[in-house]
C-alpha cells in the first residue's frame, strides 16, 4: 500500500481542504452557457466522472451560482444572463 494516492491525481479538487478543482471555471462556463445546472450535462461537456461533476455543482451552490435542488431535483441558475 503506497501512501498519497489522491495527491498524485491531477485535476482532483478536494472540497474539504479549500482546494478548488482546476475544471471549476470550465464547469461554471458550461452551466451558464446552457443555463442548466445538470450533473450529467457537466459530465458530458467536460468528460469527467459523476462524483467530480457533483462536487463542482455543489461548489457552485455554495458560491451562489445555482440554487439548492428543488423538490424535483432541478436547480435554478441564480446568475443573470447579462453576467454570464
Amino acid at each position: 500500500m503506497s501512501g498519497g494516492g489522491s495527491e498524485e491525481l491531477p485535476g482532483i479538487g478536494r472540497s474539504g481542504d479549500g482546494e478548488t478543482d482546476p475544471m471549476y471555471d470550465e464547469a461554471v462556463s458550461v452551466v451558464l452557457k446552457t443555463r442548466k445546472a445538470s450533473i450529467s450535462g457537466v459530465q458530458r461537456a467536460l468528460r469527467i466522472g459523476y462524483n467530480r461533476a457533483a462536487r463542482l455543482i455543489d461548489q457552485m451552490e455554495a458560491e451562489g451560482i445555482v440554487s439548492a435542488p428543488e423538490h424535483n431535483g432541478n436547480r435554478t441558475i441564480l446568475v443573470p444572463l447579462d453576467n454570464a
